[in-house]
């Protein structure tokens, strides 16, 4: 029988929102979890893109990046009042916040995290390797300093540019906590919608919420700069907000 399949790289954030998504719709699906920097051979060859999430279909349909599959998921849902995308005024807001998280807030988070933690890299053995085929393994066990040099390259982390992102970061925090200051419990008012999930998902490498759809490392583990900016960022609003979320709405089923 034909199975949906997700090709991923398990710790990316966009992956998770992806995961997320297939999950609450019930839908069933295979995990393909792969290196980074692998993962662009792979998702060229299967999915016609340079990036995962790709999601391929039972039906032979290819959905590439995590906004794209989080609608197909959501089409999924019989319910119109359980989707992430309402009808309306609602559903038309969460998909401008989406849009917005999925643009610098996504890739910020992701530089300043590879930054603080790449020195660290054998801390983080277990969940970049988690799931991934043996010789990718073996590659990321043989090749760790070539690896942190391509994501450096690929994403262009260093010091400025991880300062520079963080600071973005605090100021999507700080746009979330204003808008969460009214006693809303979801972004777009009353329901969930793709807004909640995209901050939640995205938010992932400054607040490493144990929710996570793949195995992420104990902060306490961590390299302590980092470790730190995780624990102020909790406990911020939207920080608290996000945390709760994924406590709250994770593992929950829709359909």
């Amino acid at each position: 029988m034909a199975e949906h399949r997700l090709i991923t790289i398990p710790i990316s954030h966009f992956c998770e929102k992806a995961r997320w998504a297939l999950e609450r719709a019930g839908v069933p699906y295979v995990e393909e979890p792969h290196l980074q920097g692998v993962h662009v051979a792979h998702a060229l060859r299967r999915g016609r893109s340079r990036t995962v999430p790709v999601l391929l279909t039972a039906d032979g349909d290819v959905v590439p990046e995590s906004s794209a599959i989080m609608r197909w998921a959501d089409g999924q849902l019989a319910d119109p009042e359980r989707r992430l995308y309402p009808v309306g005024v609602a559903g038309a807001e969460a998909a401008r916040l989406e849009a917005w998280l999925d643009g610098d807030f996504g890739a910020d988070g992701r530089l300043w995290m590879y930054h603080e933690t790449l020195p660290a890299v054998q801390t983080l053995e277990a969940s970049v390797v988690h799931g991934i085929p043996a010789w990718e393994r073996h590659l990321f066990r043989r090749g760790r300093t070539p690896l942190n040099a391509f994501v450096c390259r690929y994403l262009g982390v260093n010091a400025e540019t991880a300062a520079a992102a963080l600071a973005r970061v605090d100021d999507v925090f700080a746009t979330i906590g204003d808008r969460l200051q009214d006693g809303r419990p979801y972004l777009c008012g009353d329901r969930l919608t793709a807004a909640d999930i995209t901050f939640a998902a995205l938010s992932a490498p400054v607040i490493c919420p144990e929710q996570y759809g793949s195995p992420l490392p104990s902060l306490d583990a961590m390299p302590t700069a980092y470790a730190r900016e995780v624990r102020r960022l909790r406990e911020t609003p939207a920080g608290r907000f996000a945390l709760a979320l994924f406590a709250r709405e994770r593992r929950l089923v829709a359909s």
